[in-house]
C-alpha cells in the first residue's frame, strides 16, 4: 500500500475532455432503457475488475504485493472470497495486516452486501473502461461526490452504468457496454436462445452513426419491458414513479435501477385505459446528483440533439399475447419479382411481430411526453435552461381507424386536432409549436432493420445522423435538405410522395405542405435523401431548421463567454472584451455564409445601452445581438413558354408533309 504523501517529481494526470467548438452542432444524447452487456466469467480467480481497481486506487491501494492491483487475480465468487483471495496476495504479514484493518474498517453489514452486488455485477456486466470512468469522474460523477455519500453504492452505479451520460465515439464502442440488441419478446430477462429484437434506443445509436454520427452521450434509465409486456408496465419501463391515480400509492414498478427519462409525469386512468399522461410541471433539478434522464443535458454543454426513442412504445398498444411466435404482419399487395417466398419461421424475431401503433389515447399521451421534454429544456424560460438543444422525435405510426390520420392524412388531421398546431383545451400543454421540435416520418426500413419490431427503425436516428454529418462537412447553419440517406432502402407506410410533398393543405398557420411541417425521408432522382429540414415552429421565419441551429450557435457561444468572463469586474473593458468575442463568432458565421448580406448582417451591443444602472449594481451583464440569418432556397419553379414553340412546331409538320 503507498501512503497519501505527496511525492515530488514527474506525475501524470487525465487531462479534461476538450470542449467542442460552438460551430460544432453535430453531438447528440440519447435516453432509454438498454440492458448492460452481460459476459460470461469463468470460475476461480479473474483478472481484477476496472471498478474495483478504482476502489481500491481511491483509497491508495495502488499495489498489493508489489505489483500492480490491475495485474492481478481474485475472486468475485462472494464478499468473503474476495476478501481472502486479496489478502492472499499479501507478500508479507504487515501488509495483510493492514489490509485486513482496511476491509474491517470500511465494510460493515450494509457495505458487505452492496459490496456483494457489485461483485456480482462484474461478474454479469462486461468491464467499463478506463476511459469511460475518466470522463465521468472529470465530469464529477464519482462516489462521495455526484454519487453520493454511499460510496460502493456509487461504484455499483458505474459498473451498472445506470442514469449516467455515458461517452461513445462510435456504435462499436456502444455495442461492448450495451445489450442494444437483446429486449427479449416474452420476458424481460432474456435467457440464452430466447427470441430478442432490438431496443429502441439501439436502433436509433445505430442509425445515429451509420448516416454520419461522430460522437453521441447515452443514458441509460434501466432495463427494457418485453415486447409483450402490459401497457403499465411498459411505460413503468420509462417512468417508474408514475402512479395510476394521486389516492393510489401503489407504483408500476419500484426498482432501483430504474429513473424516470422525463421528471414529472404522471400516468391516469382515462375510459378504462392507462393512457391519459399528466405533466406535473415539475421543474428541472438544480443539484447535479439529482438529475434523472434528460436533466443531465443540463451537465452536457456540447450537446446539440435530444432524443427519447422510448417514447412511442411507451405510449403504443400492446402486442396481443395469441400472436403466433411465426405470424408475418400482412403488407399490401403489390407486383413483385417472382421469387421464393421466405419461410415465416426463419425469419428474424422482428419481423414476425407488428411494429409499435398508438390509438387516439395513446398518441394524445404521446404529445404530452413530447412537450413535457420541450417544458424540461426549457425550464420555463428560466436562465437555467437548454433552449439551444434540438428535441428529435418520430411521429408515431397509428391504428388503422377513422378517427386516426393515416400516411396522406397528418397534416389535415394536425391542423383539425387541438393541441397539435392549435391550442388545445385549458388543462392540456400548449400546441406542438415550437422551432426547438423536429418530427421524423415516415418509418425507414434498412439492410439492417429487421431486427426492430416490426422489421422497421423509427427516423429520429437517422434524421439525427444527417444533421450531425451535415454540421460536420457543411456547417450547422445550412439546411441539411437533399442530404443524401446511407441506410434507407425503403418507407413505412408506404407514401404518396407527389401529394406529400406539393399538396397543400389549409392550417392554423396558413397554406403549407407536410413537408414544410415534418422532416420528411423518401425517395429522390439521384437517390433517398432527407427531402425537408424543418422544424414545428409557428413563425415562418423560423419553419427552417437551420435558421433554428444558427440561433443555438449563438447561444452557445455567448454562454460559453460569459462562463469565461462571469468573475471579471464589469466595466467598459469587461464590456468591449465581450463585443469583441461576439463580434469575431458573427463575422464568422458571415464568412461561412450563415449570415445575409442583404441589409445589416449583424450588431453586436453591450454596455449602457443594454443594462439599466440596477442591473450593473446587481452584477448582472446584457448583451444584445440582432442577426439576418440567410434563408436558404426551397423551391426552384421553371416556367417554359410554350407559345414560343409554335412556328417551330409548324416547319416540323410542313417538312414532316413534303418528306411524305
Amino acid at each position: 500500500m503507498t501512503s497519501r504523501a505527496i511525492r515530488l517529481g514527474l506525475s501524470f494526470e487525465v487531462a479534461p475532455p476538450p470542449a467542442a467548438d460552438p460551430l460544432r452542432t453535430d453531438i447528440a444524447c440519447v435516453v432509454g432503457t438498454v440492458a448492460r452487456r452481460r459476459v460470461r466469467v469463468a470460475n476461480g480467480a479473474v483478472r481484477f475488475p476496472n471498478v474495483l481497481v478504482r476502489w481500491l486506487q481511491w483509497h491508495q491501494v495502488t499495489r498489493i504485493g508489489r505489483v500492480p492491483v490491475a495485474s492481478l487475480r481474485v475472486s468475485l465468487a462472494s464478499a468473503t472470497q474476495f476478501i481472502d483471495s486479496v489478502l492472499a496476495l499479501a507478500s508479507s504479514a504487515d501488509e495483510r495486516a493492514v489490509l485486513s484493518s482496511f476491509f474491517a474498517t470500511r465494510l460493515d453489514a450494509d457495505a458487505r452486501d452492496t459490496l456483494g452486488e457489485l461483485l456480482r455485477a462484474c461478474r454479469e456486466l462486461s468491464p467499463v473502461p478506463d476511459s469511460v470512468l475518466d470522463d465521468l469522474r472529470l465530469r464529477g460523477y464519482a462516489p462521495r461526490a455526484l454519487l453520493g455519500p454511499d460510496e460502493l453504492g456509487g461504484w455499483l452505479r458505474l459498473q451498472r452504468l445506470h442514469n449516467l451520460p455515458v461517452v461513445v465515439e462510435s456504435f462499436e464502442s456502444f455495442a461492448q457496454l450495451f445489450a442494444w440488441e437483446e429486449r427479449g419478446i416474452r420476458d424481460r430477462r432474456v435467457r440464452p436462445g430466447d427470441p430478442v429484437v432490438a431496443t429502441p434506443l439501439g436502433a436509433a445509436v445505430r442509425a445515429f452513426f451509420g448516416e454520419g454520427g461522430r460522437r453521441a452521450y447515452v443514458v441509460r434509465s434501466g432495463d427494457p419491458s418485453d415486447v409483450f409486456d402490459t401497457a403499465e408496465g411498459r411505460f413503468a419501463a420509462c417512468f417508474p414513479e408514475a402512479r395510476l391515480a394521486p389516492e393510489d400509492g401503489h407504483l408500476f414498478d419500484a426498482q432501483a435501477d430504474r429513473c424516470a427519462q422525463l421528471p414529472g409525469v404522471q400516468r391516469r386512468l382515462s375510459r378504462g385505459q392507462l393512457a391519459r399522461v399528466v405533466d406535473l410541471g415539475t421543474p428541472p433539478a438544480l443539484s447535479a446528483d439529482l438529475w434523472h434522464g434528460l436533466e443531465h443535458l443540463y451537465g452536457l454543454s456540447d450537446v446539440s440533439f435530444a432524443l427519447l426513442p422510448d417514447l412511442i412504445d411507451a405510449c403504443a398498444q400492446p402486442v396481443p399475447a395469441n400472436l403466433p411466435p411465426a405470424a408475418v404482419v400482412a403488407a399490401p399487395e403489390r407486383f413483385a419479382e417472382c421469387v421464393e417466398e421466405e419461410d415465416p419461421n426463419g425469419l428474424p424475431a422482428g419481423r414476425r411481430l407488428p411494429a409499435p401503433q398508438l390509438s387516439a389515447l395513446g398518441l394524445d399521451a404521446w404529445r404530452v411526453l413530447v412537450q413535457r421534454a420541450l417544458d424540461v429544456l426549457d425550464n420555463s424560460g428560466r436562465a437555467f435552461n437548454r433552449r439551444d438543444v434540438q428535441l428529435l422525435a418520430s411521429l408515431p405510426l397509428t391504428l388503422p381507424r377513422n378517427e386516426l390520420p393515416n400516411a396522406a392524412q397528418w397534416l389535415p388531421w394536425m391542423a383539425a386536432t387541438p393541441g397539435w398546431m392549435s391550442p388545445g383545451p385549458a388543462t392540456a400543454p400548449g400546441a406542438l409549436l415550437n422551432d426547438r421540435l423536429q418530427l421524423a416520418y415516415p418509418w425507414v426500413r434498412t439492410h439492417d432493420s429487421a431486427d426492430c419490431q416490426g422489421g422497421i427503425e423509427a427516423p429520429e436516428g437517422t434524421l439525427a445522423g444527417v444533421l450531425a454529418r451535415s454540421a460536420l462537412e457543411r456547417g450547422s447553419y445550412r439546411s441539411a435538405a437533399t442530404q443524401p440517406l446511407r441506410r434507407f432502402q425503403d418507407s413505412e407506410p408506404r407514401m404518396p410522395w407527389s401529394q406529400t410533398l406539393h399538396h397543400v393543405s389549409s392550417t392554423p398557420l396558413g397554406e403549407m405542405t407536410l413537408a414544410e411541417r415534418v422532416c420528411l425521408l423518401g425517395p429522390a432522382p439521384r437517390g433517398p435523401q432527407l427531402l425537408s429540414d424543418v422544424s414545428c415552429s409557428a413563425e415562418a421565419a423560423t419553419r427552417l431548421a437551420c435558421v433554428r441551429r444558427l440561433l443555438n450557435v449563438v447561444i452557445q457561444a455567448a454562454r460559453r463567454a460569459g462562463e469565461e468572463f462571469a468573475f471579471e469586474p464589469s466595466g467598459e473593458l469587461l464590456w468591449s472584451r465581450v463585443r469583441d468575442r461576439l463580434s469575431d463568432l458573427m463575422r464568422t458565421l458571415l464568412a461561412g455564409g450563415a449570415l445575409s448580406t442583404d441589409g445589416v448582417p449583424f450588431a453586436v451591443r453591450c454596455g449602457r445601452n443594454t443594462m439599466r444602472q440596477n442591473d450593473m449594481d446587481a452584477g448582472r451583464l446584457i448583451a444584445e445581438i440582432d442577426l439576418l440569418p440567410a434563408q436558404p432556397i426551397q423551391r426552384i419553379v421553371v416556367v417554359l413558354n410554350l407559345r414560343d414553340a409554335g412556328p417551330t412546331a409548324g416547319v416540323a409538320s410542313t417538312r414532316a408533309r413534303a418528306a411524305a
